[in-house]
């Protein structure tokens, strides 16, 4: 493939001299219209946006210009420049473009009112017409020809443009003389051009005397540019496109008016010489003219044809056509007495670049880079060249520069900096290095700490640097280089997968497993089974991990429960790979991490810390981790290294003057060094890209049609693409050979899979191939990626739920993308990836805009998700959305949005609120038990948490059968429960156990696991409560085992409290103390508070009876602490009895005053078992500041509340308490006689319960 370039113009001629057979001049008038308000809109919209936009306007003009026999000569960024007696001048030509700019007016009026539907802005046209003798034809025919006008009535007209009025028309004085009899204009006025100089004369428009013809003369065959460096069989290259580009606008400033000194002939000849210089210049850097405005040029260094280091070659231009125009000057000073001085502005900036859709074809480029080098070639010097603060961060290391300053430009917010350029300079400014050129020192350091990890303390090291410096091929040079016994893995975060859940963490699983992207769930299953380091985890683990590599849902855990099981499967297979073998663990390109697995990376850091193992990372900042890591940062390389490196890579020795050029461009940056040699061919110019955009732009440039298509196709798929979805997506038919030319032009490397695969080499080479493509282009294609998917993989589309939404959040289909941002994010919100799933929901919400049912779907969604996180007043605001968005439909909906807003509600405190709202749902959707159920649930939940408990059993009596009437049997389940919560509560032990073992049997024929647990753990407490301590142990047994097959942390925690609490009452004391240990590591581990407390309370307990009190009670101390954080009363009731317990012996006051406290709170919660006990804890603190008559009191109302519950234990406590402040009584006492029988009957319970602690206690009494 070889550029197209022409060949560099002649040199300025020694002397400028009218040709003998130049035609004359002829007159015409001339009209000038600027669209005032596109500049201040170019700042909102995107260039594409402001394309479509313009373009609107433009055509609605150009049809106006048409209708009255003008021609479009230019449209120059936001104005159209139209002449009107070409090629031949009609005695009307006048009058017709009079009454063509009041139509234009008109016309924009009619625009205006879309734009303002759409933007909220309007805008407006200011039109000056002048009337006169112009040169006619090609321009600088030597160098390029150009038919275009020139002469005083083009700068005549553009200044009365600059001085009208918004929405009016100012014209000449010829003009008004020639068009008298067909217009009707005001008196003469003075109008004031911009930047100053002599007022004009000028008449406005006021109206028409009569009827104007109405004259079609579209011109045809109109040349598509000025300049258009672009051969016929590269003209797909004038397609409109994206494109990064630098803008020049250079404008000729007289001493005076040439028009009025030199004769036509001579007009002609010095504008031939002045164009010709600029042209030269502009074509000889590769800037394409993009058109001549009167005595103005535009040019663009970039398009339709990019080269790499584009800015430069704007600003070398702008200096060669000062120094040219300096040495024109000479000539036309000597020959005819006159000279001329050029002032340029260059810009760069996004453009959308292409053919302007229209009747006239015309090549330009259009965006706010447009507008804003117009504004500064306004404001440059004469003689001097101004550039924007981008063109200077493109060339800074190639020129001199004066000091920024800023400039208040027309259209602009905000000053716009700017720097005036003073020379040019030359130096090299190293920045970056690939492979093991250069990079000894960083080698020697990562084996360092691989042979650090060997002695069993893990080693991290995070390398970073900027893009291209070489990471990746350092890490490659690494693992090459290890012992051939040492165990590798490298896995790689993914720009597409950011807002994916677990995206990464599922890399590293899929690599450790060596399991294809294609691999079907059999294979799958197969590698799981062959990893003994997952398979001795079971059932649960093979389900979580098909879940997480993107098989078909079905691990039965919750959220939570998934996140726990997979960092205990993580951990235990870091730690079998290290025990076997020295392991070397790459994550790579952590900057595009998902958050979940940037999560769960950090916790297994301190896993990895512990094995023989090197962990590195690498991203483009430091910043990228969060853990503690050794830092390694890749600096730019040596001189002396990037020129080994280039000689490395060319392919023939390369000229002194070109390695040059090569290392002060690249600046030391390998993956520019690379690209830069490898692109060079030929009879190609020698350059260096300036910035990987400005490299990539170019090298895609460089492609034929099909390879470049193919390659902005494979794009939108992802930087790793599958060749059966690019055959569906490409509509090229020889996509298999485009694929060849992109890999031997190193786009895209074939990846080592069984499915065909290629990726991109460098991810910027994806995201170049990707931005180039219009907005409107990249929304179709996702769109087809889509579709592609959906058609290869019909029977897995459970695998490519983020996919889809991925590729279809960007498309332009909105109901598809609705539906699949909604499964992507009901998906996020089973894995407990909140962030991902609010990323979802909001995005599907954004695209529902005209899906009613699909914007509430989402803002419930939304709702939920936000609930769970505390987020409670924004989720009350998304589920109000969702209200709204559903109206006076679907009443079930709207019952049961309603009443989750009430849940949150009752969260929040506003119980009356929320019971308001339950009983409204309840009343209004008799037909719909299954919602009726859900609402009836939270009724009775609220009134037994507010002690009604014949409340709450009536609601969940009515939501039982509700939920048997809908066929909802987990409502059932859960509804049974809750009543044997009820029952608990209230004491009636064997009925709560009746409850439990009927929901337990639904749970079992549900097949929900989760709910089988919760229920052997209730059954549990019961049989505890009942001091059946055997029991107990068996339910606890069942649970526990149930939750360490599926992975259930959370349970596994609160099971091994119970377990504990079984051994302290048993008093095998030290394993209490192991088992809560035990609980509160897990509990601690995955931040559940009332685990926390759970465990600390009972180790505090345990401590205390071991005679460690201080730290018992400190313990018991941070348990109420955290149950008070919690909102856990009843618990608090529990903490604040042992504490009471723990001061009965040495400060009976302190035990007596928590006593009471704890007493307050269980009656006012009606916690009559519970109240039994803090009264029985109120009597041993009088017993010890020696209250016999207070402590009897207490213990005898204890013993009367215990004795109405199944509670043998805490009855038999307080019967042995009674029993010491009996025999405290005068012999006369008859209850004195009673002590003994009691104490009797205590030892008994005890001993049938196997409480050996209270044994131990009543024996020592």
């Amino acid at each position: 493939m070889k550029r197209v370039v022409r060949e560099v113009g002649t040199p300025v001629p020694a002397a400028v001299t009218p040709s003998p057979d130049v035609p004359g001049t002829q007159v015409v008038t001339v009209l000038k219209a600027d669209i005032s308000g596109s500049t201040a809109l170019g700042e909102k919209l995107d260039p594409e946006e402001l394309r479509s936009v313009l373009g609107s306007y433009f055509a609605a003009l150009a049809r106006e210009i048409h209708r009255r026999g003008g021609v479009v000569d230019k449209y120059i960024g936001d104005a159209v420049l139209a002449v009107f007696g070409v090629p031949e001048t009609r005695d009307d030509d006048a009058e017709r473009a009079v009454v063509c700019a009041v139509a234009m007016q008109e016309a924009i009026e009619r625009e205006n009112i879309a734009l303002h539907e759409r933007y909220g802005v309007m805008l407006a046209c200011r039109i000056g017409i002048a009337t006169g003798p112009v040169v006619a034809g090609a321009i600088a025919g030597d160098v390029q020809a150009s038919d275009t006008v020139v002469g005083a009535p083009v700068a005549l007209a553009e200044s009365l443009e600059s001085a009208t009025p918004l929405g009016s028309v100012l014209v000449s004085p010829a003009t008004r003389k020639a068009a008298a009899g067909a217009i009707r204009f005001g008196p003469r006025e003075d109008a004031h051009p911009k930047g100053g100089g002599s007022a004009l004369a000028a008449y406005r428009v006021v109206g028409l005397r009569q009827a104007t013809r109405e004259v079609m003369n579209v011109a045809q065959g109109i040349a598509t540019s000025a300049s258009l460096q672009i051969m016929s069989e590269r003209a797909y290259q004038l397609a409109e496109q994206r494109k990064v580009v630098t803008v020049l606008f250079a404008d000729i400033v007289s001493s005076e008016p040439l028009g009025s000194k030199l004769a036509p002939s001579e007009l002609r000849a010095v504008f031939g010489a002045y164009f010709g210089v600029l042209a030269r210049a502009i074509q000889h850097y590769g800037g394409t003219i993009d058109k001549y405005i009167g005595d103005a040029v535009m040019a663009v260094f970039g398009a339709p044809v990019s080269h790499e280091d584009d800015g430069i070659r704007a600003v070398r231009a702008a200096l060669e056509i000062q120094r040219s125009a300096r040495s024109l000057n000479e000539t036309l000073e000597r020959s005819y007495g006159i000279s001329i001085s050029i002032r340029i502005g260059v810009n760069t900036g996004e453009v959308v670049a292409g053919l302007l859709s229209g009747d006239v074809l015309a090549y330009t480029v259009t965006g706010d880079a447009v507008n804003t080098a117009q504004r500064i070639e306004s404001a440059a010097p004469l003689g001097g060249v101004l550039i924007s603060e981008s063109t200077r961060a493109l060339a800074r290391n190639a020129f001199f520069f004066g000091d920024p300053e800023a400039i208040l430009v027309k259209g602009k917010s905000e000053p716009l900096p700017v720097s005036r350029v003073l020379g040019l300079e030359r130096r090299a400014s190293p920045r970056g290095g690939p492979k093991i050129v250069g990079r000894a020192h960083e080698l020697a350091r990562l084996y360092g700490l691989y042979r650090a990890s060997l002695t069993g303390r893990g080693q991290i090291v995070h390398v970073h640097g900027e893009a291209g410096v070489g990471k990746t091929r350092l890490i490659g040079e690494l693992l090459s280089g290890l012992p051939g016994q040492t165990t590798r893995l490298r896995a790689r975060a993914n720009s597409y997968e950011q807002a994916t859940p677990y995206a990464l963490v599922a890399d590293i699983v899929r690599r450790m497993l060596a399991i294809g992207p294609a691999d079907d769930e059999a294979n799958a299953r197969a590698a799981i089974a062959a990893a003994p380091d997952f398979a001795s985890y079971g059932d649960a683990a093979v389900a979580l991990l098909l879940e997480l590599i993107g098989y078909e849902v079905r691990s039965p855990l919750d959220p939570a429960g998934k996140r726990r099981l997979l960092l205990s499967l993580l951990r235990g297979a870091l730690a079998g790979r290290a025990a076997a073998a020295p392991l070397v663990i790459v994550v790579e390109d952590l900057h595009w991490r998902d958050v979940s697995s940037a999560e769960v990376i950090a916790e297994l850091v301190g896993t990895m810390r512990d094995l023989r193992c090197l962990f590195v990372t690498t991203a483009r900042e430091r910043t990228d981790i969060t853990w503690q890591a050794e830092v390694l940062g890749l600096e730019s390389l040596s001189d002396d290294a990037a020129s080994e490196l280039i000689d490395r890579l060319a392919t023939a020795p390369l000229d002194a003057p070109t390695k040059t050029l090569i290392l002060e461009r690249t600046g030391g940056n390998p993956f520019f060094i690379e690209e830069v040699v490898r692109s060079l061919k030929p009879g190609k110019e020698v350059t260096v890209p300036g910035t990987v955009q400005d490299l990539l732009e170019a090298h895609l440039d460089d492609l034929d049609e099909a390879p470049r298509r193919v390659a902005q196709d494979a794009a939108v798929i992802g930087r790793t693409f599958w060749t059966r979805v690019l055959e569906r997506v490409t509509p090229e038919a020889e996509y298999a050979t485009s694929l060849g030319t992109l890999e031997d032009e190193r786009f895209v490397s074939r990846v080592a899979v069984a499915e065909p695969t290629y990726a991109f080499v460098h991810a910027l080479v994806q995201e170049v191939a990707y931005r180039t493509q219009l907005v409107t282009n990249r929304r179709r294609t996702h769109v087809a990626v889509g579709d592609a998917y959906i058609t290869l993989f019909e029977q897995r589309m459970d695998e490519f739920i983020d996919t889809l939404a991925f590729h279809y959040r960007r498309g332009d289909d909105d109901p598809k993308a609705v539906h699949w941002l909604l499964r992507a994010g009901h998906r996020a919100q089973r894995l407990y990836a909140n962030t991902e799933a609010l990323d979802y929901f909001a995005a599907a919400v954004e695209r529902a805009s005209a899906d009613s049912l699909g914007r509430a779907d989402g803002l419930e969604a939304l709702g939920d998700v936000l609930r769970v996180i505390g987020r409670y007043d924004d989720a009350l605001a998304r589920y109000a959305g969702a209200l709204d968005a559903l109206g006076a439909t679907d009443p079930v909906s709207r019952g049961r949005v309603r009443r989750k807003s009430a849940v949150v509600r009752h969260i929040q405190g506003d119980v009356a609120g929320a019971a308001a709202v339950f009983g409204e749902v309840i009343d209004a959707l008799s037909d719909a038990p299954g919602e009726r159920a859900h609402s009836l649930l939270a009724m009775g939940e609220i009134a037994w948490r507010s002690g009604r408990y014949d409340e709450a059993q009536e609601r969940l009596e009515a939501a039982v059968t509700a939920a048997e009437a809908a066929g909802d049997d987990e409502a059932r389940a859960e509804a049974l429960k809750h009543m044997g919560t009820v029952s608990h509560h209230r004491g009636d032990l064997e009925k709560a156990l009746a409850f439990d073992r009927q929901s337990l049997a639904l749970y079992e024929a549900l097949g929900n696991q989760l709910g089988q647990a919760a229920l052997e753990h209730n059954i549990g407490v019961v049989s505890r409560r009942h001091s059946r301590l055997d029991e107990a142990r068996a339910a606890y047994d069942r649970a526990n085992a149930i939750r360490k097959r599926i992975g259930d942390q959370l349970g596994l925690a609160l099971g091994l409290a119970n377990v504990a609490e079984v051994h302290y009452q048993r008093g095998e004391l030290a394993e209490a103390y192991a088992s809560y240990e035990r609980s509160l590591a897990i509990a601690r581990s995955i931040g559940w508070v009332t685990g926390i407390g759970m465990a600390l309370l009972g180790l505090g307990a345990t401590k205390v009876e071991l005679g460690e009190r201080t730290p018992g009670r400190e313990d018991i101390r941070e348990a109420l602490r955290e149950y008070e954080r919690a909102g856990n009363r009843t618990y608090m009731i529990d903490a604040l009895r042992d504490l009471a317990q723990s001061y009965v012996a040495d400060d009976p006051i302190e035990a007596l005053a928590t006593a009471t406290r704890a007493l307050s709170l269980a009656r006012e919660a009606e916690l009559t078992q519970r109240s039994g006990y803090m009264l029985q804890v109120i009597g041993l603190a009088h017993l010890e500041r020696g209250a016999r008559d207070a402590a009897i009191a207490a213990l005898e109302e204890s013993r009367a509340l215990l004795s109405r519950g199944d509670e043998r234990q805490e009855a038999a406590r307080t019967l042995a308490a009674l029993a010491r402040a009996y025999l405290l009584l005068p012999a006369d006492d008859a209850r004195r006689a009673e002590a003994p029988r009691l104490l009797a009957e205590a030892r008994t319970t005890f001993t049938e319960l196997g409480a050996a602690l209270d044994l131990r206690r009543l024996e020592s009494a």
